[in-house]
């Protein structure tokens, strides 16, 4: 039993077959070759379904061989809506797809059917200088929906007249709306990247950092509709991914760290080694997935780039499965660069805050070193000449005195953030703080200078100092003690350490004791892990910036202590209240 094999039509054009194709072609299917536009006519109405082949050179030969109901059968079926239009505005034509819109949308389609027409006439040609048939191309939008027509003439008259255009309508919502939130996030970016210098002068880096962070979550929950997010930034000298904003994803536990690493180290490591983003469907059955949201069952993953280098990773996790797509991902990793721009220029801020203080402290001890050296040697002459006069003697050694004061206090704002102005006044006060008087206080800063400046100050206000060089010998002292049982009153910390973040101090207070009061420091307000944003949501008494002054540290511990006793008396007044 021979199968019939399939039948192809074949319309040779000017140009002739290779014969080897035809051949090869005979193989395959059953090959009816016609010369004209009759035999094709007649093949097609003989063999209906039938697969008909042309070369490019006779496609006008196609379009006027294929019968009428061939044709209009092709139209039917295509996902375009089709229709013809005449020169009053009425469909004299339309395929099932034009049908099953709107009255209102088959309306506008017919207008711009009945304005194409007149401009065709207008024109007075038919077709350009190629010799195709010229074309014109219409938006409208209706009932939320937006839509694009290209039209094109369909018949002339006697006097060589437009009488009807034919046109096709394409549905372009999604493209539009795509286009639309391209543009949305576009602005959102531009406002993140709003950071002008005079709202620099007038916020504080913690405000400023703040309002960039409200700005971020903002735009991700109404454009990017992304409900649980975090991001990391990478730290260079440790290779870490440290933590700057987590919204509704738990931080990692004290002493759980991430690096841009390929494996181990979760999604975020991954994206961060390689600069590529990742879209997990499916967190269970991923080999790369660390666990972040509670419950998580997917996740989007993109890294923060900046002058194409990786600074950190931008990644979303939802409770549901696959609930992130290909469109998701274009529009987080648009946005995380402009995330990434507006976290380097706070940085770059802030850096240039720094240095700018240390130049003009260097120039103002340059310029006054001369005069100063001047007065000192001219108040030793004096004061060697001086003989029989004590009391000018003495006049002239508190000139020297007050000489050096000035060159020492100088000095001390030339050290920038590694110096506590007016700490040595302090030292000098003899009576100790009744506010202070035996309150226990921890302090962690790996900057020796300032560690001994800050115990010192506060043993001899009265506290009873315990002092650490670092994060890690802070966290493990408050990991050791019971929790609800802390013998101290009060922590200070320093944000950027080496081995561990102020946040993750703050985090081992807080675990110890809810009601333990925390104030951490950073030099010229230089927090580029947000510790102070996370910190003040989650009951950070106080910050301060470096260089500060020794009043100003006072005011604030007396501040956070007093705090503290509220809180712990707070209980026990409601407690009475209800028995």
């Amino acid at each position: 039993m021979t199968l019939s094999r399939p039948r192809l039509v074949l319309l040779p054009g000017d140009s002739p077959v290779e014969p080897s194709l035809i051949d090869w072609l005979k193989t395959q299917f059953e090959i009816v070759e016609v010369e004209d536009t009759a035999d094709l006519a007649r093949a097609a109405a003989e063999s209906p379904g039938s697969l008909i082949v042309c070369s490019p050179d006779g496609l006008d030969r196609l379009r006027q061989g294929l019968p009428g109901e061939g044709a209009s059968t092709v139209l039917q079926h295509i996902g375009e809506g089709v229709g013809v239009v005449d020169a009053a505005g009425a469909i004299t034509w339309q395929n099932t797809r034009l049908a099953e819109y709107s009255e209102n949308i088959r309306q506008r389609f017919a207008e711009l059917g009945r304005q194409a027409v007149q401009i065709f006439n207008r024109e007075s040609t038919v077709a350009d200088a190629s010799g195709r048939s010229s074309s014109r191309k219409f938006s409208f939008q209706c009932d939320d929906q937006h839509f694009e027509v290209v039209a094109s003439p369909a018949s002339t008259g006697s006097a060589g007249q437009v009488t009807a255009a034919v046109g096709v309508l394409w549905d372009v919502t999604a493209g539009r709306r795509l286009l639309d939130k391209l543009d949305a996030i576009d602005a959102a970016g531009s406002e993140l990247m709003k950071i002008e210098a005079d709202s620099i002068r007038k916020l504080s880096m913690a405000d400023r950092l703040k309002l960039l962070e409200e700005k971020i979550v903002k735009y991700v929950h109404d454009l990017l509709h992304f409900d649980d997010f975090e991001i990391r930034l990478l730290d260079r000298e440790t290779n870490r991914l440290d933590l700057v904003m987590a919204i509704g994803i738990t931080p990692l536990r004290i002493g759980e760290v991430i690096f841009a690493e390929p494996e181990g180290n979760g999604i975020s490591g991954y994206v961060a080694t390689s600069g590529e983003s990742y879209l997990c469907p499916n967190v269970r059955e991923d080999p790369l997935y660390r666990e972040g949201l509670d419950d998580a069952a997917s996740s989007l993953t993109v890294p923060l780039r900046l002058h194409d280098r990786t600074i950190g990773v931008f990644n979303i996790e939802s409770k549901s499965p696959a609930a992130f797509d290909e469109n998701d991902r274009q529009f987080a990793t648009i946005f995380a660069r402009y995330i990434a721009m507006a976290m380097n220029i706070l940085n770059l801020l802030v850096v240039e805050r720094y240095t700018t203080n240390e130049q003009l402290a260097g120039n103002v001890l340059g310029e006054l070193s001369d005069p100063l050296a001047d007065i000192t040697e001219q108040a030793e002459a004096l004061r060697e000449a001086q003989d029989e006069d004590a009391g000018g003697r003495e006049g002239l050694e508190s000139i020297i005195d007050s000489v050096e004061q000035i060159r020492r206090r100088i000095e001390a704002c030339t050290a920038g953030p590694k110096t506590i102005l007016g700490a040595e006044q302090e030292l000098h006060r003899d009576k100790p703080d009744p506010a202070m008087m035996g309150k226990r206080v921890l302090i962690a800063d790996d900057d020796v200078e300032i560690r001994t400046s800050v115990s010192a100050i506060l043993t001899q206000r009265g506290c009873d100092v315990t002092s650490c060089c670092d994060g890690s010998e802070t966290i493990e002292i408050l990991q050791k003690l019971a929790p609800g049982n802390c013998p101290f009153d009060l922590v200070i910390s320093d944000i950027k350490m080496p081995d561990r973040s102020g946040y993750e101090v703050f985090r081992a207070a807080k675990e110890l004791s809810a009601e333990l009061p925390v104030i951490l420091m950073t030099g010229f307000g230089y927090d580029p892990h947000h510790s102070i944003v996370r910190a003040s949501q989650e009951g950070l008494q106080s910050f301060l910036f470096k260089p500060f002054k020794a009043r100003q540290l006072i005011d604030e511990v007396k501040k956070a202590l007093a705090a503290g006793d509220d809180a712990v008396k707070k209980p026990q007044r409601t407690h009475k209240q209800k028995t």
